[in-house]
């Protein structure tokens, strides 16, 4: 891999100082997209992600130059780029046909109107996909054959640094847990509704948020001890945890008050979660040893920021508990 323009070596040696770096000013990726730009004469570069509990878009994570007016979320049916996610195959187009449907980047209509060549390639590191490196020119430019061996390269080892950032930041997440639960906290619930939130408003649907509240177990604590009651909380939260699909929010909001949040149509699939909650509740304390609760809110009707949303749902479970 040898260009008389190209000093691959020192190149390489740039990007792994780069990846090494602390992360500033809105990620290592901010200052790889330059160099990329740089080392291939195209125009424009944009690292996408894959959105967890949304199969149906992507994010663009970063672009440069920036293009004020391209939404941040696309969709995997429209455009090369939505190509590039959906197949999971690199694609390289250096001539483009402007009139061609397909010739859209990321939608038909989208700012990047002047695009003449395309390059993308996945993101996937071990068999799991994290996104995606798109790259486009406006004037007809083709990336040379050692160019495009180096970006091969490039782009594995950019899907290996998401994925170590991804496993990191899963570890961080275990501070986030309430100790009692192992669910998420109040605080951290709430950026993780958050997020639901986003994706539910840009899908134009509905969430459901079902907040439930447990009494008995002060009495559960004075006649077994703490550490039982601990248990039997966590018990409750690894149940409900064993019921739930993988696009709903769980959260444990104050002592014996759970949240959860799904999309509308998952609420047939929630109230079975919640019937074996309390089917769990009556094998451990009888009819009688406690009293459950639950109120349940919608977004966008209820509020469209999770601290509201929270806040309707328990002001509806306090209503409800008299």
């Amino acid at each position: 891999m040898s260009a008389p323009n190209v000093d691959f070596p020192a190149l390489w040696k740039k990007i792994e100082e780069i990846l090494a770096a602390p992360s500033t000013d809105g990620g290592w990726f901010l200052n790889i997209l330059p160099l990329v730009l740089s080392l291939t004469g195209l125009n424009w570069a944009f690292l996408t992600e894959l959105l967890t509990g949304d199969a149906d878009h992507y994010a663009i994570l970063a672009e440069c130059p920036q293009v004020p007016t391209l939404d941040t979320r696309q969709s995997f049916n429209a455009g090369l780029a939505g190509l590039v996610h959906a197949k999971l195959q690199p694609l390289a187009l250096p001539n483009l046909n402007p009139n061609d449907d397909l010739s859209a980047i990321f939608h038909p209509g989208d700012p990047l109107k002047k695009a003449s060549s395309f390059y993308g390639w996945p993101l996937i590191y071990k068999q799991v996909p994290w996104g995606s490196l798109i790259l486009v020119g406006i004037k007809g430019q083709v990336i040379s054959p050692d160019k495009l061996q180096f970006l091969e390269s490039l782009t594995l080892r950019l899907s290996a640094q998401l994925q170590q950032e991804k496993l990191f930041g899963r570890i961080q997440e275990l501070n986030c847990l309430d100790p009692q639960t192992g669910l998420p906290h109040r605080s951290h619930f709430l950026e993780r509704l958050d997020r639901q939130i986003e994706i539910t408003l840009v899908k134009k649907k509905a969430l459901i948020l079902a907040v439930m509240g447990v009494s008995g177990l002060g009495r559960h604590a004075v006649t077994q001890g703490q550490a039982a009651t601990k248990s039997l909380l966590r018990s409750l939260s690894l149940l409900l945890l064993q019921n739930s699909e993988d696009s709903w929010e769980l959260g444990h909001i104050s002592y014996g008050i759970f949240a959860i949040s799904v999309p509308d149509q998952d609420e047939p699939a929630l109230d079975k979660a919640i019937l074996m909650l309390k089917k769990r509740l009556i094998d451990i304390f009888g009819q009688s040893g406690f009293s459950y609760h639950e109120a349940r809110v919608v977004c966008p009707e209820d509020g469209t920021k999770p601290e509201a949303l929270l806040e309707a749902g328990l002001t509806s479970l306090a209503e409800a508990a008299g």
